[in-house]
């Protein structure tokens, strides 16, 4: 039996004890609750950070998008880089940048992305909306290639979500999707941010440019989360206010079926969507908060010593959970300074960071490159002497600063206040540089001001119609071609205007005006005649475009330009009539005419060249081209010949003698002449040509060059005979003849003399004109040259009672000619002004430098050059007195052979004379120098040419090949491919330098061989020349040129520079 002392005392241990049981108890319960809120809490501020810092990087992109005047897939790739998304964004697949494109716009939007940076871009998933949301770049690009191009438009869970953002001008999340970058197996959200450019008015907005996107998917951000927590919970994420309804985003594995013991809701909103995350204790975390004090309290009776130790144990499991939570919350706050510093340190927003005096602690990268000053440059430096805050009138900048190359810079400041940790005062400083933005705006409303100037100045005036109220605002330059000199005021503008026209007119205006209002054409240009003030009719022109048009695409507003074209309209009928006389004139004309276009077919022919031809006027401009009326030698002189012509090396007009192949093999010949001109409206060349049929005129030349040929050599052997026999009678000196016989010996030696001359000239005048004559240039002092002739043909000036004087410069003058035939030149001139002096009076010779030349003057005093004999005076066989009683003897051949001697050495030559006085014959030969660098730049191509650059020419037209290779000629061996097929063969199988496209081929599209080319010819440098423009440039050619539009000149000189290049 137990007392009742000892049944109390039991009854109040065991009533301590059951109450310190459940105390404790309780305690364990509430402790486990309390630490798995504060694990739960800290992981939705880790969620929320996360989120804060997708934001940042997004509005950084943003701002870079807005402060850039053009960004480039190069640009913005190079941005997103930096910004290291794999390391820095978790769960961020990608950040990019989209557009708006309006639909009649995409294909020329495509186009430009495809000249810009991928030729292989193009739009996913266009949808049949009036303006399309294009996601234009996506970094990293790999990833997210399916992405690229993508209309968002397609779905409206994208769409509506961008137009709200595009609308508030506020980031907006999108609720779960299939994210196009995992082809669609994966849930995501996309998180937009409008990009405005900077408005001049506070308070609003500008420019709207498009969105910045951030796609992530909500399995990698949430289930990063989870491991950074241990596995102390599991979580279930929906898109919604609760479970209900609402989307899963995720949701963690629980290894056990059991309920769990603890449990927490989240709800969060960002960004325009709410997020609930449930949170559920994992067995782990539940196993870690099982405590057996209150069974150690039922069993031992809470001793003393189990007291003790129990509440040391629950001391220390408690201090290690703080300090697990400690060491959670310091890495959460590190990163967090680093994410802030990776944002802070960018190239494009400039941040300054001052103390409490002003003084710059740090600048950002660009900070730095703004000012041009390094950050060592500018620490602790005076924020007053870098930046001075200014207002400018027109409100485009608040502040200016001066980098160190002393440029002023204008620029958008912005400040803010803070207190540091130790209690400091500090501020950051945000700015934009505004200079060049500034700049280009001035200089636009400057452009806007010489406009309007140059309208007014040309008389054009403006009107603006409203088409609902039919009323129309007009400038005042209107109002005076109208013929109000004191402006339109309370005058019905347009009700004048439609009273004015004539009345057969205004029905061309007003279909013009309703097609433009339709649709059915872009403009409204018409012109129509106009009564003015005083009753005259004059013409006007009017061009006018709808600029404005409602929701269903009725058209609201009319804008056009208006001027008087009567003027015009005057010169236009005369230039109809002198094309119409001319035309007139060539179909008439006896001489056979014709006009060609930049490829040498027909486009216009006169009789008389038909006539010559043997072919029609119609068969001629049906297919016909002259070169088809040529031989192939002759063909591919006259190319050349050309093209060198309009290099502008060979004057303006080409003429030579060509036989001309009739359509039954008769051949003739004619003299052609042809010209070129620029046609400016279509910027295309033209040629026209001239023949005049010299077949008969050939047959004589032919008859007399033989008959002259024949005669020349029959008379040399005898002459030879006769001048041998003289001279021995000569050198024998015989005594027995008397002194008329020895004179009469003397006049048959010098006739024989005077007729072999007259042979050799006729001799070196035929191979002159044939080029047999080959000429040993060299370098030589003019001066010695001249003396030695001088020297030889001064006996010759004392027989015609004359002297020659020599006037030459102090130095040598180099020269690089043949010294033989120069010295024939100067014998004949010499001879030439002393048979034509008068008595006693001297010829002058005379040598002076000019430029690159040396020239020669001989100067003689004498009757003169007969007017009527100047025309034809180089002319062979050619005498100013040709009768049989002249005074001074000659064959009429030395000028003419001079004349080819001076040209056949790169020279000019050619005479002044006054009748009765000075006569002056001069010529000019090359300076050794100028031959030097000649011969130089002649060497180089030689030695280009020696090594035989191959080009390769893709064309389907054999003509223009062959005009090319003829003047290509010299440079490489030019090998023509006329279908694709060929140039992939040659390709694959030859070395090439240069490979020249034209896009259009018979088997398809020659930029189809650009890989094949970079791939198998990485050294060949690609030109396209082609017959369109519409064909854009791709960047990997070495030129692009389109035929119709340049000439053949320039198309060689593009060609030969790739010959240091490719060579």
């Amino acid at each position: 039996m137990f007392s009742r002392l000892e049944i109390c005392l039991a009854v109040v241990v065991v009533t301590l004890t059951s109450i310190l049981f459940t105390l404790n108890t309780n305690l364990h319960s509430e402790k486990a609750v309390r630490e798995f809120d504060a694990i739960a809490e800290d992981s939705v501020n880790v969620l929320y950070a996360r989120l804060q810092t997708h934001l940042l990087s997004v509005m950084g992109t943003a701002a870079f998008v807005a402060a850039s005047d053009d960004v480039t897939a190069v640009d913005f790739k190079h941005y997103i880089d930096k910004l290291d998304i794999g390391n820095r964004l978790p769960g961020v697949t990608g950040i990019g940048f989209i557009v708006e494109v309006p639909d009649d716009g995409t294909e020329s939007f495509m186009q430009r992305m495809r000249a810009e940076n991928d030729p292989f871009f193009s739009l996913r998933y266009l949808s049949e909306e009036d303006t399309h949301f294009i996601l234009k770049y996506m970094e990293p690009a790999l990833p997210n290639i399916n992405a690229i191009g993508l209309d968002l438009t397609f779905r409206e869970d994208r769409s509506d979500v961008m137009k709200i953002a595009r609308d508030t001008g506020t980031p907006r999340l999108t609720p779960p999707i299939q994210l196009v970058q995992a082809g669609g197996s994966s849930i995501g959200s996309v998180l937009y941010m409008p990009i405005y450019t900077a408005s001049s008015v506070t308070g609003e907005r500008g420019t709207f440019l498009g969105w910045v996107n951030a796609t992530f998917v909500a399995e990698d951000i949430l289930s990063d989360i989870i491991s950074a927590q241990g596995e102390s919970y599991t979580l279930l994420a929906y898109d919604g206010p609760s479970g209900e309804g609402g989307m899963e985003l995720f949701q963690g594995k629980r290894d056990t079926n059991a309920p769990p013991k603890f449990t927490k809701a989240h709800q969060i909103e960002r960004f325009g969507r709410t997020w609930t995350l449930n949170f559920s204790s994992t067995p782990k975390f539940e196993a870690a908060q099982v405590s057996y004090q209150p069974l150690s309290i039922m069993l031992t009776g809470l001793t003393l010593t189990g007291l003790l130790l129990s509440i040391l144990r629950n001391i220390r499991r408690h201090a290690d959970t703080i300090k697990e939570i400690s060491n959670l919350k310091t890495r959460q706050i590190a990163a967090r300074v680093e994410e802030n510093r990776s944002i802070i340190e960018n190239h494009v927003t400039a941040v300054f960071v001052l103390d409490c005096r002003d003084r710059v602690l740090f600048a950002n990268q660009a900070a730095q490159q703004c000012f041009g000053r390094s950050a060592s440059e500018m620490y602790m430096v005076e924020f007053a002497l870098i930046v001075k805050t200014t207002q400018s009138t027109d409100g485009s900048y608040n502040a200016t600063g001066q980098s160190k190359d002393g440029r002023t810079l204008e620029l958008d400041l912005h400040r803010n206040e803070w207190v540091s940790s130790e209690g400091e005062k500090r501020s950051t400083v945000i700015f934009r540089d505004m200079t060049s933005q500034n700049t280009a705006q001035r200089e636009l409303s400057k452009s806007k001001t010489i406009f309007d100037l140059a309208l007014q100045g040309s008389e054009i005036g403006v009107f603006d119609i409203n088409l609902q109220t039919g009323k129309s605002e007009v400038s005042e330059t209107w109002c005076r071609i109208m013929g109000y000199e004191h402006g339109c005021k309370d005058l019905d503008t347009q009700q004048v205007f439609l009273a004015r026209i004539h009345p057969e007119d205004i029905g061309t205006l007003e279909k013009a005006d309703a097609d433009c209002i339709a649709g059915k054409t872009a403009r409204s240009v018409a012109e129509y005649r106009m009564r003015s003030i005083d009753g005259d009719w004059c013409w006007m022109r009017s061009n006018a475009v709808v600029v404005d048009r409602d929701a269903e695409g009725v058209a609201l507003r009319l804008i056009g330009t208006q001027m008087d074209v009567t003027r015009l309209r005057r010169d236009r009928d005369a230039l109809a009539d002198s094309e119409r006389l001319f035309r007139q004139v060539v179909d008439h004309a006896p001489i056979g005419m014709a006009l060609m276009d930049d490829t040498g077919h027909f486009v216009g022919v006169n009789a008389a060249f038909s006539a010559l031809s043997g072919m029609s006027q119609e068969d001629l401009i049906a297919g016909g081209r002259l070169s088809n009326m040529l031989p192939y030698d002759d063909r591919k002189a006259l190319y050349i010949a050309i093209s060198d012509m309009i290099k502008g090396k060979k004057g303006t007009v080409y003429s030579a003698e060509h036989r001309i192949i009739g359509p039954n093999g008769e051949e003739r010949w004619g003299l052609l002449n042809v010209s070129w001109s620029l046609e400016k409206n279509k910027s295309q060349y033209f040629y026209i040509a001239q023949i005049i049929d010299i077949t008969d005129q050939k047959k004589i030349d032919l008859m007399k060059d033989e008959f002259v040929s024949t005669v020349s050599h029959e008379l040399r052997t005898p002459l030879t005979s006769i001048k041998g026999a003289l001279g021995l009678l000569t050198a024998a000196k015989i005594k027995t003849l008397s002194h008329a016989q020895s004179r009469l010996i003397e006049i048959a030696k010098s006739n024989a003399d005077r007729l072999t001359n007259i042979v050799n000239d006729i001799l070196d005048l035929e191979k002159i004109s044939s080029g047999e004559v080959m000429f040993n240039n060299d370098d030589l002092d003019m001066n010695e040259i001249i003396r030695t002739s001088v020297c030889e043909m001064s006996p010759f000036a004392v027989t015609h009672d004359c002297s020659i004087v020599v006037d030459l410069p102090d130095g040598p003058l180099p020269v690089y000619v043949d010294q033989g035939r120069t010295q024939q030149v100067l014998a004949n001139l010499i001879s030439n002004a002393c048979k034509y002096s008068d008595p006693e009076t001297d010829v002058v010779v005379r040598a002076e430098m000019i430029n690159d030349l040396a020239i020669i003057y001989v100067q003689n005093t004498g009757p003169g050059v007969p007017k009527a004999f100047r025309s034809r005076i180089f002319q062979p066989f050619s005498q100013a007195d040709s009768s049989d009683t002249r005074a001074n003897g000659g064959t009429g051949l030395g000028l003419n052979i001079s004349r080819q001697i001076v040209l056949r050495q790169g020279g000019q030559i050619g005479f002044e004379s006054v009748p009765g006085g000075l006569t002056v014959f001069w010529f000019t030969v090359p300076l050794a120098d100028g031959v030097e660098d000649k011969a130089h730049v002649a060497k180089q191509v030689t030695d280009a040419a020696k090594d035989m650059i191959t080009i390769l020419h893709v064309e389907s037209d054999n003509d223009f090949a062959e005009v090319l290779a003829g003047a290509l000629k010299g440079f490489g061996d030019v090998k023509h491919a006329k279908s694709l097929a060929v140039a992939q063969q040659i390709i694959a199988g030859e070395r090439l330098d240069v490979v020249i496209l034209d896009w259009s081929m018979p088997d398809g599209d020659a930029s189809e061989l650009i890989n094949q080319i970079k791939m198998r010819q990485p050294d060949a440098k690609i030109i396209g020349l082609t017959s369109t423009s519409k064909q854009s440039s791709d960047p990997r050619l070495f030129a692009h040129m389109v035929k119709s539009q340049t000439d053949l000149g320039a198309v060689v000189d593009s060609i030969t520079r790739c010959v240091p290049l490719a060579s």
